[in-house]
């Protein structure tokens, strides 16, 4: 009888190495809802602050809208500050959970489908977390007076602000697909979890 844990194993082995290939090679094309979410949430949390999102190949650019002074002779509102972003760095966990749900043994084709949609689809908010918090982040930490008294002048926490930018980069691109696959797979898990009882036992 096949141990499925080590088919798991083996399998994973096999399809990640593909799957983060095409996760880096697709790159660009995986983050357009990354950006139009992030760009909804920025442009609705502050629209007379952010100024839209412009993506260069995987890279983001948050245009803001920050008036340091007014020059001389002109009265048109001018943007003085880009933020720029690497969204990918948040989404490195679709590589792994596409490997972990393509590596489950005996799961249909049409199941395999639906997750890798429902990963995606996880994947790309904890992403536009991601880059709404760095945007925060370098705003008021890394832009300057005017940045910061634009963001500071939100009311957001300067606390909350470094506390979810850690979360959002250290923990959450790791943790949420792995939990995310652990629930889809609950029968998956409790197969071998029984298996491994009963081998112990």
């Amino acid at each position: 009888m096949k141990s499925p844990i080590k088919e798991l194993f083996f399998s994973a082995l096999l399809f990640l190495p593909l799957c983060f290939f095409i996760w880096f090679f697709a790159a660009s094309v995986w983050v357009l809802p990354v950006k139009w979410l992030a760009d909804a949430v920025l442009s609705a949390w502050q629209p007379d602050l952010f100024n839209g999102i412009t993506q260069q190949q995987f890279l983001f650019q948050v245009q803001t809208l920050i008036f340091p002074q007014d020059f001389a002779g002109q009265s048109a509102q001018l943007a003085v500050l880009d933020v720029t972003v690497n969204p990918m760095k948040y989404g490195y966990g679709l590589a792994v959970f596409s490997g972990l749900v393509i590596s489950v043994p005996d799961l249909s084709m049409s199941k395999r489908v639906v997750q890798l949609m429902i990963g995606f689809a996880v994947v790309s908010v904890v992403q536009a977390n991601g880059v709404f918090w760095e945007t925060c982040k370098s705003l008021l930490f890394s832009g300057g007076g005017d940045a910061f008294a634009a963001i500071d002048a939100t009311g957001i926490s300067h606390n909350l602000v470094a506390a979810m930018y850690q979360m959002s980069y250290l923990i959450f691109p790791a943790v949420i697909p792995i939990v995310l696959w652990v629930l889809l797979n609950r029968q998956f898990i409790e197969k071998i979890t029984q298996l491994n009882d009963h081998k112990m036992s």
